[in-house]
C-alpha cells in the first residue's frame, strides 16, 4: 500500500467511517486525483454565489466553502482557553523573578538618544505602526539627523521619501507601508496635533487613545501595535498622567503567544492550523486575543499574589515576554560530535571544528546532530568561555545565566513538553494574499506567490 493509500485509510479510521471494498479497484493516482480534485475544490476554490464576508468595513466574496466553514466554526474547533492554575504559576515565577533580578527587567530599551519628550512621541507613533523585520535602523538617531522628516505634513504629502529615509524600502509590502504612513500623518492633521499631544486630545485616558488609533482606518494600528505605543509612552515618560493604563494589554505577537502556549496559560484541543488553511488568518486573530488575555490573568493573579512586585499594566510585562519567547524559545542550541567522540553543544549550526579538541591543539570536525532549546539543557551545558555564555550582553540567557524564569511552568526537561508553535499569518491584503489568490472552480491553478 502507498503512501496516499495509507493516508485515505487513516482518515477514514479516524472519523469512523468503513471504506468501501471496491476503493481497491483504483490506482493509488485514481484515488489521488478524485481526493485532491475535491480536496483543492472545498478548501481552496470559490464560485459565483459562494457568499459574502466582511472584512474591516469592506465585503469580499468567500475563498472557498471551507472559508464559510473555518469563519464560522474556529474558536469551537481551537476551543482556546486560560488555565487557571498555570496562570497563578506562572504568576509567582513573574514575582519571583522581580525579587531576584528586579524591576529593570521589565524595562523597555529603546535608545531615544537623549531626545525630548515631544520628539520621542513623534517617531515612535510614525514607526510603532511599521513592521521593520530584521534589525531596524535607530529611528531616534534618524530624528537627529533630520527632524523635519517626522513633520506630519512632509509624511503625508511624500511617504515614499519617509519610507526611504527609514531604509524601508528594500522590504516587502511597500504598498502598505506607505499607506500606513500617509494615513498615520493624516491622523495628526486632522486634529492638527502633535504625536505628544495625543494624550491631550483624548482626555489623557488610555483606552480612548487606543479606540482612536484602532478604528482609524489602514493605519497599521491594531491592537498589538496601539498597545504598544501607549505602553513605550508610559515607559519612556513621554505621558506622565494617563488613565485606565491598567487596561492596557500586553502586545500580543508571536512571541508571547508562543510564550503563552508552551507555558499552557493558554490551551487548545488541538495544535494550531498551519496558515495554509487560516483562510483570512481568524486562527491568528482569535489566538492574539486570547493571548492577551491569558498575560492579563497571570497579571491579575500577580497583583494579588504579590502587588509589590506587579507593574501597574499588563502591558509592562510585555517587552520581557517578548525577550524570553524570542531568545529563549528559539532551538537554537546546536549539539555537535567530533570524530574523537566529544559531544558539546554550541550556539547556532556553523561550528567546522571541536571545541574540546581545540583546547589540546587539535583541529577536529565537528557535525551538528541535534537542536534543541535552551531551556532543554542544563545550565552549565550551555556554550561557556571563562565561566561566561558566548553571547551578547543584552542577550536575555545572559543575564538570567541560561535559566528561564519560566522552566518550572513550562517543565522542558520533560518527557511530556512539546515546544508548541504560535500561530502564523498570511496578509488578507496586499500583493501576496488571501484576496490576491481567488481560484474558481471551472478554471483551478490560483494560490499565493513568493
Amino acid at each position: 500500500m502507498g503512501n496516499f493509500e495509507k493516508f485515505i485509510k487513516e482518515i477514514n479510521q479516524r472519523i469512523g467511517i468503513s471504506l468501501p471494498s471496491s476503493w481497491t479497484e483504483l490506482t493509488e493516482v485514481q484515488l489521488a486525483q478524485r481526493f485532491l480534485e475535491k480536496l483543492n475544490e472545498y478548501f481552496f476554490q470559490t464560485y459565483e454565489g459562494i457568499g459574502i464576508t466582511t472584512f474591516q468595513g469592506e465585503e469580499l466574496q468567500y475563498f472557498s466553502e471551507f472559508h464559510k466553514f473555518w469563519e464560522a466554526n474556529h474558536k469551537e474547533i481551537l476551543n482556546a482557553k486560560i488555565d487557571e492554575n498555570k496562570s497563578r504559576a506562572a504568576a509567582q515565577t513573574l514575582s519571583n523573578a522581580i525579587k531576584k533580578y528586579g524591576k529593570e527587567i521589565l524595562s523597555v530599551t529603546h535608545q531615544t538618544q537623549g531626545l525630548q519628550p515631544q520628539a520621542i512621541a513623534q517617531v515612535r507613533f510614525f514607526t510603532a505602526n511599521q513592521d521593520f523585520r530584521g534589525s531596524p535602523v535607530n529611528p531616534y538617531e534618524k530624528y537627529l539627523q533630520d527632524p523635519t522628516n517626522f513633520d506630519a505634513k512632509e509624511i503625508f504629502e511624500n511617504p515614499v521619501d519617509f519610507l526611504k529615509f527609514l531604509e524601508m524600502t528594500r522590504l516587502s509590502q511597500n504598498d502598505k507601508r506607505q499607506d500606513f504612513a500617509k494615513n498615520a500623518a493624516l491622523f495628526l492633521l486632522k486634529r492638527n496635533i502633535s504625536a505628544f499631544e495625543i494624550a491631550k486630545c483624548f482626555n489623557n485616558d488610555a483606552v480612548q487613545i487606543r479606540a482612536a488609533l484602532v478604528n482609524s482606518p489602514n493605519m497599521g494600528y491594531g491592537l498589538k501595535k496601539a498597545n504598544m505605543f501607549i505602553r513605550d509612552m508610559v515607559e519612556l515618560s513621554v505621558w506622565t498622567e494617563l488613565k485606565n493604563f491598567e487596561k492596557i494589554d500586553v502586545a500580543s505577537d508571536i512571541n508571547t503567544m508562543k510564550l503563552a502556549l508552551r507555558t499552557h496559560i493558554l490551551q487548545t484541543d488541538i495544535p494550531l492550523l498551519s496558515s495554509f488553511l487560516d483562510i483570512f488568518c481568524y486562527q491568528y486573530s482569535h489566538i492574539d486575543v486570547m493571548s492577551a488575555i491569558a498575560w492579563r490573568t497571570v497579571w491579575e493573579k500577580w497583583v494579588k499574589l504579590d502587588p509589590s512586585t506587579a507593574p501597574s499594566s499588563p502591558s509592562q510585562m510585555d517587552f520581557l515576554l517578548y525577550r524570553i519567547g524570542r531568545e529563549y524559545c528559539d532551538d537554537d542550541v546546536v549539539e555537535y560530535e567530533c570524530a574523537r567522540g566529544h559531544v558539546f553543544y554550541h550556539f547556532g549550526a556553523q561550528l567546522k571544528n571541536c571545541l574540546k579538541c581545540r583546547v589540546s591543539g587539535k583541529r577536529t570536525p565537528a557535525q551538528p546532530k541535534r537542536r534543541f532549546l535552551p531551556c532543554q539543557l542544563n545550565s552549565s551545558q550551555l556554550p561557556r568561555e571563562n565561566g561566561k555564555l558566548l553571547l551578547s550582553d543584552d542577550n536575555l540567557l545572559k543575564t538570567f545565566d541560561g535559566v528561564c524564569i519560566f522552566e518550572d511552568v513550562c517543565e522542558p526537561k520533560t518527557k511530556e513538553f512539546r515546544a508548541l508553535n504560535p500561530p502564523k499569518s498570511i496578509s488578507i491584503k496586499g500583493q501576496t494574499s488571501w484576496t490576491k489568490s481567488y481560484a474558481y472552480r471551472d478554471k483551478g491553478g490560483g494560490g499565493m506567490m513568493g
